[in-house]
């Protein structure tokens, strides 16, 4: 685990308390995923939450992580951000075992390339639907709108093509001219319960091996009429 050599950061305390925390849930998750790599590079970075970006679902500047490579894993934590011990304790290890779960199905920067938006809503939705199980967190961009909506939001990420221009922010964060948050975390989670709610014999762990395309398979979300 590698720790900002900065004696006077006032954000090492909460390094410490996160690096107090990791490795117990990194072996929780090992429990519940065995196909993680045996080493997993872990890197704790501290940013002011202003730096790092808010929106009016202030949870989403207190914590983030990413999945870098396949073994290497950043998180970053917000130490401006107004949050109590517990909030700590749930919110990022919430995001421990989300990018936990990235690792487990190989999602990461340096290999995942040339994804579709729906891909990368999938990927996220499993992710956020893991750690609401196994974690118990209930993060903002896990909490959907009415299935008609979701189904109209369906539609539109599929139909949208991703080239150089892309504004990945946008769909993955907020979109300033929908005036919308986490559209593909969102509609992850939607699809992520829609195999769950018809497939009532399989749990979250049984598709961090399957496909995109065999999770869409699962849903029937394949046949929605597009127009």
């Amino acid at each position: 685990m590698e720790i900002p050599n900065n004696d006077t950061t006032p954000g090492e305390a909460l390094i410490t308390k996160a690096d107090q925390h990791i490795q117990q849930w990194q072996a929780e998750v090992r429990g519940i995923l065995p196909n993680l790599p045996a080493n997993i590079n872990v890197q704790l970075d501290v940013q002011r939450a202003s730096e790092k970006g808010s929106d009016d679902n202030t949870a989403g500047s207190m914590f983030s992580g990413s999945t870098l490579t396949p073994d290497t894993i950043l998180f970053v934590i917000g130490d401006d951000a107004d949050f109590s011990d517990n909030e700590f304790l749930l919110g990022f290890k919430g995001t421990v075992y989300h990018e936990h779960f990235h690792i487990a199905r190989g999602y990461n920067h340096e290999t995942s390339t040339g994804l579709s938006l729906l891909d990368v809503a999938i990927e996220e939705g499993l992710a956020v639907k893991f750690e609401q199980v196994h974690a118990g967190s209930e993060p903002w961009w896990g909490k959907y709108q009415g299935r008609d909506q979701m189904l109209a939001t369906f539609q539109e990420v599929r139909a949208t093509q991703v080239d150089k221009t892309t504004d990945w922010s946008r769909w993955k964060f907020y979109d300033p001219e929908s005036d919308r948050h986490w559209i593909l975390y969102r509609l992850g989670t939607f699809i992520a319960d829609e195999v769950l709610r018809i497939n009532t014999e399989l749990d979250i762990t049984d598709l961090v091996n399957m496909s995109n395309q065999q999770i869409l398979e699962k849903t029937g979300l394949e046949q929605v009429d597009a127009t």
